[in-house]
């Protein structure tokens, strides 16, 4: 029987080049592809960045007070995993707004695989100096320290209880908190903004990042692809080890507070909505097979990752759970696969890259 290795590299398989795909047909009209960028922009990338503005607002509202008593923690902890949930909507979008100033990175430092987070949160607590946590001091480093998952540690983790008995702890929280908020809101600005929205720069200038319409459209393809690879590869095969003995369930994205599984279903129907909003309509005219193939991909995507219970992390550590997590696995290669080899080339997209350099 094929090893744990074996089913992994077959399962996240994806293309490696143009050449290996059937030959592209005529790019759709620019008018065309100016209305996908358009539908994409308007009912997927500006609600969801609100959404992600709004729920870190309240998470930093909650933070500024956590470490007053028993329900301002209580409140902290909903209001981290709401912002955590909303961001997923806006995850896979790693590129203008999101690449300047490394903010993708700032709103989580996922995977890290150095405890980069542990040993930045370290020497702040060492520290223990407002200066070294305000938003300027953020700005210009300790990227690790200063997003969701160094939250996740002051609200779930082993030294949760020390927030109200450790004043730092709580100061730093808060920092975090309002951060991220100013983060989300300088996002929501850069596609929102009334003189120059980063959405109408996708349609094309002559002198911008994006010469045409059909340059936009390639990077929102590139984000999909991208993103779900980081949602194969990153959030859920690392958990599942090359065994069940050598599973690791804690490399789960967020195993303190429990909400792995959650993020996982979140980042799928975001990049789902992204797919429907923006490339659908245009594949189905182009190709409707093809389309309804990806349509059916997706669907059993989200019906696998609805199998896993009752959370990633034990389902990694359990033969049943671990074959539902493999089902899943293998339902998002098979759908990488078809996007990259029959999707793209329908659409008239060059795919000679790869999908997660965001090139």
């Amino acid at each position: 029987m094929p090893n744990r290795r074996t089913f992994l590299a077959a399962a996240l398989l994806v293309p490696a080049s143009a050449h290996a795909q059937p030959a592209r047909t005529p790019a759709p009209a620019p008018a065309a592809q100016r209305e996908a960028l358009r539908r994409a922009v308007a009912t997927h990338i500006l609600p969801r960045h609100a959404a992600f503005a709004e729920a870190t607002r309240g998470f930093a509202a909650a933070a500024a007070t956590a470490a007053h008593g028993p329900a301002q923690m209580d409140a902290a902890r909903t209001t981290w995993i709401a912002a955590a949930l909303a961001f997923q909507g806006i995850r896979h979008l790693r590129f203008g707004p999101m690449e300047e100033r490394d903010r993708g990175f700032r709103i989580a430092f996922f995977p890290d695989v150095r405890n980069s987070i542990g040993r930045e949160m370290a020497e702040l607590l060492r520290a223990a100096d407002p200066a070294l946590v305000s938003p300027e001091a953020f700005a210009r480093g300790r990227v690790a320290a200063q997003g969701l998952p160094a939250a996740e540690r002051l609200l779930f983790g082993d030294e949760a209880a020390r927030l109200a008995e450790q004043r730092f702890r709580g100061t730093l929280l808060g920092a975090i908190g309002a951060n991220l908020a100013v983060i989300a809101r300088d996002l929501e600005t850069a596609w929102t903004r009334p003189d120059a929205p980063y959405g109408t720069g996708m349609e094309g200038t002559p002198d911008g990042p994006y010469r045409s319409p059909q340059d936009g459209l390639l990077m929102l393809f590139k984000s999909l692809s991208g993103g779900l690879e980081f949602l194969a590869e990153r959030q859920v095969a690392r958990t599942l080890g090359p065994s069940l003995r050598e599973a690791f369930p804690r490399r789960a994205e967020a195993w303190r507070s429990g909400q792995s599984l959650a993020l996982v279903r979140a980042s799928l129907a975001a990049q789902q909505e992204l797919w429907a909003a923006a490339f659908a309509p245009m594949l189905a005219a182009a190709n409707p097979t093809v389309a309804r193939q990806v349509a059916e991909g997706f669907a059993r995507s989200a019906a696998a990752a609805g199998r896993i219970v009752p959370s990633l992390e034990s389902a990694v550590v359990q033969a049943g759970g671990r074959a539902a997590v493999e089902e899943l696995l293998r339902a998002l290669g098979t759908l990488r696969r078809l996007l990259g080899e029959r999707g793209a080339p329908a659409l008239g997209l060059p795919m000679g890259f790869n999908s997660m350099d965001g090139d």
